[in-house]
């Protein structure tokens, strides 16, 4: 399991510059061959950053909102995709009650993010509850296993796989790279 990063922590990773990897093609192909185009379905990119892989959602058709925990990552991603139509952002914690104010979504993405999840157990929940009918969940994480022993925090672990892939009507797993991997999961 990783480790608990506070959201002053988050904070200060995006008011000092740093972001995280760039969306790349071969993802953008994942994500296309296995969910497909949004032509006007919504969906919610949960720990979104500064916006980047919501924006790419966005471009694909989808009606997004992207939240995350920390409240620069949002401020950065509000001043840059400000005036996007179909593209929104707000600052909640996926662990918190703000699920109980969502609709349904087609599909919620979880990029880089998920590993940070306390709770996964009760936010998969969430995540299903929130899933209209045939809605997908996507998942890019790296594997704890994959990265370097002193990374392992930023991947997740074999049972966590376990835990993420159990329930689903459908999985469908991708490598990207030596480190990170796709996950669609279908209900």
């Amino acid at each position: 399991m990783s480790g608990f990063v506070a959201v002053s922590e988050w904070d200060a990773h995006y008011a000092a510059g740093r972001n995280f990897r760039p969306v790349m093609s071969e993802e953008q192909t994942v994500f296309e061959r296995h969910v497909g185009t949004g032509d006007g379905l919504s969906a919610l990119d949960v720990g979104c950053g500064t916006g980047e892989f919501a924006a790419y959602l966005n471009e694909r058709g989808y009606n997004v909102l992207g939240v995350d925990y920390a409240e620069k990552a949002v401020s950065l991603a509000r001043s840059r995709y400000q005036g996007t139509s179909g593209l929104s952002f707000q600052c909640w914690n996926a662990e918190g009650e703000e699920w109980a104010t969502l609709p349904v979504y087609d599909v919620i993405s979880s990029r880089l993010s998920y590993t940070f999840i306390q709770e996964k157990g009760e936010f998969l929940k969430m995540v299903r509850d929130h899933l209209a009918p045939g809605g997908s969940f996507h998942v890019m994480t790296p594997h704890a296993d994959r990265v370097p022993p002193g990374r392992r925090s930023t991947g997740i672990t074999a049972a966590e796989i376990d835990e993420l892939c159990h329930g689903w009507t459908t999985v469908k797993e991708y490598d990207l790279d030596a480190h990170h991997v796709c996950y669609t999961l279908t209900l």
